[in-house]
C-alpha cells in the first residue's frame, strides 16, 4: 500500500493538478502505511506498544498539521529545526523499536530477513548521500541549475538507488538465500567506512595543505592527498577489517588474541569456580554467544560446574580430553537459532576447548583435594566421637555396675572377720554371697572386653569364632521357634588357611557375618543360610557373602522394619569405617543378599554402601 499510494500521488499530481486533496490524502496514506511497514516487519507482530503507537502519532500529527497551513502550528510553517527533530524522533524511535525487536523477540529467519532489508535501506541512504554530495566537489553551482543534463543524470542515479529496497525486500520476504547477507553485510560495512574514511582524509589533506600554503585548489595538494591515502589504504583497511569482523562475529578470527586474553585472565589469583567462571565468560565474549558453560565428570556425575548466559535447546557439546581421559565438556550455543558455526568458529572453539581442558584438569585436581581433605576431617571427627563414646560407653559400665560391686565387696570383706566370731554359719552365708558376686563381676567385666574385642578371635579364630557363633545361633533360633518342622540350616564357606589379618579387619569381618546371621534369624524367616568368606587373588581385600533363601528386604513383619533397618544400617557403617563397600539386594529368587568388600590395605577400595 505504502509503494503503489506513493506512487499514484505523484501520477495524479503530474496529471490532474485540481486532484491536490487527493494528491494529499494519498500521499499521506504512503507516508502512514510505510511507517506501519517499518514498525511491522517482519512478522507483522507488535512487541512494543507504547514505541508503535508512540511513532504512529507523531507521523498522524504531522500529516493532519498538513491541512491547516494558516494556523500557527500548522506543519507548513514549522521551523526547520522543528521538521528536522520531528524526523529525527520519529526515524529514532522506529530504528530502536526494530533494534528492540531483532535482540529480543526476532527469531534467526526473522533477524536475517532484517538484515536484509536493513542492507537494503543502508545502501540507498549512503548511495544518496554520496551521489549528492559528489557534484559539489566538481561545480559548487551545480545544484542552481536544475535543468542540465548533469541534474537529469543525477535523478536517474537517485531513482537507480532506490531499487535495493525493493530487491532486498523480495530477497526477505520470499525467504531466498538467507543465510548469504551476513559476508554482504561484512563487506558493505567495511567497504563504507573505508570509502568514508579516504574521502575524509583525503578531502582533510587537500584543505590542511591550501590553508598551510594560503593558496586555493592546486593538483599538487591533490596529489599529496592522493598519496597520502594510497600510504594509508592497507593499513586503514586491515584495521577496519578487525574492526568489522569483531563487531559482526567477535574475535574468532584471532585465536591467538583470545588464547593470550584468556592466560591473562587466568594469571590472576582465582579460586577454583572463579577460573572455570573465567573461561566460559572468554569463550561468550570472544565469539559473542548467547550461552556457554562447562560441565565435570565427577565419579560418573554430570556436574554443572560454570555457566554464562541463557541457555537454549540448540546447545553444542565439545569434549574436553587429557591423556585421553573424558574429564567433562564445554558447552555452547550458536549466536541465533539454527544459524550453526562457521569454520573459523570451530577452530577457536577447539583451540579454546584444548587451553579450557588443562585447565579443567588442574580445577577438577584442586576440588578433588578438597573434598578428600573436607573427607578426612568428617572422618577424624567420626572417629573422635566414636572414641569418645566408647569412653563414655567403658565409663559408664565401671561407674554404675563395676564400682558399686567392688565396693559393696570391699566392705562385706571388712565385715566378714566380725560374723566369723559372732557367728560363722551366717559368716559362712556372707562367703558364699560374696563368691557369687565376685562372679557376676568378673563376667561383666569379660563382657566390656568382649565388647572391645571378641575373646573367640583370639582363642579361635576368625573361621573357629564365626562357627562358633553359628551354632549358639542355631540353639537360640530352635528353642524360639520349637514348633517349626525345618531348623535354621547354615553353610559355611571359608579357606582353610587365611593369613594373618589386621585386628580391624578381623574383628569388622567377625561382626558383619554374626550381625547378618542374626538378621537372618529373627527376620528372614529362612531354612537356609549361606556363609560365603574369600580372599582376592590379589590379596587385597576380603570379601563376605551372607545370602538366605526368606521373605526378601520387604517382607518383615512391621514390628521388626526398624530393628532390621538398624542392623543393615549398621553393617554398612563398619564396611565404610574400614574404607570397604557394601551392596545390600534382593535377588529376583527371592530371600536377601549381603556382600561386603574390606580392604586389608588402607586406600585399596574407594567404594561406598549401596
Amino acid at each position: 500500500m505504502a509503494l503503489i499510494s506513493f506512487h499514484t500521488s505523484s501520477f495524479i499530481w503530474t496529471q490532474w493538478e485540481s486532484l491536490s486533496l487527493l494528491t494529499s490524502i494519498l500521499g499521506d496514506l504512503s507516508s502512514i502505511t510505510f511507517v506501519l511497514f517499518l514498525l511491522l516487519f517482519p512478522n507483522g507482530r507488535v512487541v512494543d506498544r507504547r514505541i508503535f503507537w508512540f511513532a504512529v502519532i507523531i507521523v498522524t500529527v504531522r500529516n493532519v498539521s498538513w491541512y491547516f497551513p494558516e494556523e500557527p502550528w500548522g506543519a507548513a510553517r514549522w521551523p526547520i529545526g522543528i521538521t528536522l527533530l520531528w524526523m529525527l524522533v520519529l526515524y529514532g524511535s522506529i530504528a530502536w523499536y526494530q533494534l528492540s525487536h531483532y535482540r529480543n523477540h526476532a527469531d534467526a529467519i526473522e533477524k536475517q530477513q532484517t538484515k536484509w532489508v536493513l542492507f537494503g535501506f543502508l545502501f540507498s541512504i549512503v548511495g544518496l548521500v554520496l551521489v549528492s554530495a559528489l557534484p559539489v566537489f566538481f561545480d559548487t553551482e551545480f545544484y542552481q541549475t536544475p535543468q542540465s543534463p548533469g541534474m537529469f543524470v543525477l535523478d536517474m542515479a537517485v531513482q537507480l538507488l532506490m531499487l535495493p529496497i525493493p530487491v532486498t525486500l523480495c530477497i526477505s520476504l520470499l525467504r531466498k538465500r538467507l543465510w548469504d547477507i551476513d559476508p554482504i553485510m561484512k563487506r558493505t560495512i567495511l567497504y563504507g567506512c573505508l570509502s568514508t574514511a579516504i574521502i575524509a582524509l583525503y578531502s582533510f589533506t587537500v584543505w590542511y595543505l591550501s590553508v598551510i600554503f594560503q593558496t586555493g585548489p592546486n593538483k599538487l595538494f591533490s596529489i599529496a592527498g592522493a598519496a597520502l591515502v594510497a600510504v594509508l589504504f592497507a593499513p586503514l583497511k586491515e584495521r577496519l577489517q578487525k574492526l568489522v569482523n569483531r563487531m559482526i562475529y567477535g574475535v574468532h578470527n584471532d585465536p591467538f588474541l583470545v588464547l593470550d586474553q584468556l592466560s591473562t585472565r587466568l594469571r590472576e589469583p582465582s579460586s577454583p569456580e572463579a577460573v572455570l567462571d573465567i573461561v566460559v565468560r572468554t569463550v561468550r565474549d570472544s565469539l559473542r554467544l548467547p550461552y556457554a558453560a562447562i560441565q565435570l565428570n565427577h565419579h560418573g556425575a554430570q556436574l554443572l560446574a560454570a555457566s554464562s548466559g541463557v541457555e537454549r535447546e540448540d546447545k553444542t557439546s565439545i569434549p574436553l580430553i587429557v591423556s585421553g581421559y573424558h574429564i567433562g565438556s564445554l558447552h555452547v550455543c550458536s549466536r541465533s537459532a539454527g544459524e550453526g558455526f562457521s569454520e573459523a568458529d570451530w577452530k577457536l572453539l577447539h583451540s579454546l576447548a584444548r587451553q579450557a581442558s588443562t585447565v579443567v584438569q588442574s580445577v577438577k585436581q584442586a576440588m578433588d583435594i578438597q573434598l578428600l581433605a573436607e573427607d578426612l576431617q568428617e572422618t577424624r571427627e567420626k572417629l573422635i566421637f566414636a572414641r569418645e563414646e566408647e569412653r563414655r560407653t567403658i565409663r559408664k559400665n565401671l561407674h554404675d555396675d563395676i564400682a558399686p560391686r567392688l565396693a559393696a565387696m570391699r566392705l562385706t570383706s571388712s565385715l566378714v572377720v566380725d560374723w566369723i566370731r559372732k557367728d560363722p554359719d551366717r559368716a559362712a552365708q556372707i562367703m558364699n554371697r560374696f563368691k557369687q558376686d565376685i562372679g557376676d563381676t568378673v563376667d561383666e567385666i569379660r563382657g566390656i572386653v568382649y565388647d572391645l574385642r571378641p575373646q573367640a578371635l583370639d582363642e579361635l579364630g576368625l573361621r573357629g569364632a564365626i562357627q562358633q557363633r553359628i551354632e549358639q545361633i542355631q540353639h537360640i533360633h530352635q528353642v524360639r521357634n520349637v514348633l517349626l518342622d525345618a531348623p535354621l540350616e547354615v553353610e559355611l564357606k571359608i579357606p582353610e588357611y587365611l593369613p594373618i589379618l589386621p585386628a580391624a579387619v578381623e574383628v569388622g569381618a567377625y561382626r558383619i557375618v554374626t550381625e547378618a546371621l542374626l538378621n537372618v534369624a529373627k527376620h528372614a524367616k529362612a531354612d537356609y543360610c549361606l556363609i560365603h568368606i574369600t580372599l582376592e587373588e590379589e590379596g587385597d581385600c576380603l570379601c563376605l557373602e551372607v545370602a538366605d533363601n526368606g521373605v526378601g528386604l520387604t517382607g518383615s513383619q512391621p514390628s521388626t522394619e526398624a530393628k532390621s533397618g538398624l542392623g543393615l544400617l549398621s553393617i554398612r557403617e563398619r564396611a565404610e569405617e574400614l574404607g570397604g563397600s557394601c551392596r545390600i539386594s534382593q535377588p529376583e529368587s527371592g530371600g536377601s543378599h549381603i556382600y561386603a568388600r574390606l580392604p586389608l590395605r588402607t586406600g585399596t577400595d574407594t567404594g561406598r554402601g549401596q
